[in-house]
C-alpha cells in the first residue's frame, strides 16, 4: 500500500506564453508557486499566471498586500524586478545559470561572461534577487562560477551582501 501521496507533472502557462513542461509544484508561496523540473527549479509569481491557475492555488485575485511582508522583507521585496524569474529562467534557458533552492543556503552556479559584465550594483541585485527568488522568508544564497567553482559572491540572512 502505498503512503505517500503522487505528485503529477503537468504542464504550467505564463500569461506572456511562456510553457514549463512536466513540471511537479514543489511548494505553494503567498506570491506564487515554486516549480521542479528536469531542467531544474522556477519560481512562478501569481501575476504571471492566468486567473484559473492563481484560483486553484489559493490566491483569490487580488494582488499581494505590502502590509502582510513582514518588515524584514520590505526591502529584498523592493529591490526583486517583477519578471525575475523569466530573467531566471533565461538564463538557465541558456546554460548560463543553474540555481539549487533546496539546501537553506540556496547555490547558484552562473556562466563568467553575464557575471563580469555587471557592474557592482547589478552583482549585489542579482544575488539578493536569487537569494529571494529561493527563499523569500530567509534569503540566504551563495554564487559561483560555473567553470571553475570559485565563489563570486553571498548573500545571507543577516542582509550582508559580500563578492570575492
Amino acid at each position: 500500500m502505498l503512503t505517500a501521496p503522487l505528485a503529477l507533472a503537468e504542464d504550467f502557462k505564463t500569461i506572456n506564453g511562456k510553457e514549463y513542461k512536466d513540471a511537479i509544484v514543489s511548494r505553494v508561496e503567498p506570491d506564487g508557486i515554486v516549480l521542479r523540473m528536469k531542467s531544474g527549479i522556477v519560481k512562478l509569481y501569481f501575476t504571471e499566471l492566468p486567473k484559473e491557475v492563481q484560483e486553484r492555488f489559493g490566491r483569490a485575485g487580488a494582488k499581494a498586500n505590502t502590509s502582510d511582508i513582514p518588515p524584514s522583507q520590505t526591502p529584498m521585496k523592493e529591490v526583486k524586478p517583477p519578471k525575475l524569474s523569466a530573467a531566471i529562467a533565461k538564463l538557465q534557458s541558456k546554460g548560463l545559470l543553474r540555481v539549487d533552492c533546496i539546501e537553506p543556503d540556496a547555490k547558484a552556479w552562473i556562466a563568467a561572461g553575464p557575471w563580469k559584465t555587471w557592474d557592482a550594483q547589478e552583482k549585489e541585485n542579482v544575488t539578493k534577487n536569487l537569494a529571494a527568488y529561493c527563499h523569500p522568508q530567509h534569503p540566504s544564497i551563495l554564487i559561483f562560477d560555473k567553470q571553475s567553482g570559485r565563489k563570486l559572491a553571498s548573500y545571507g540572512p543577516s542582509g550582508r551582501f559580500e563578492a570575492y
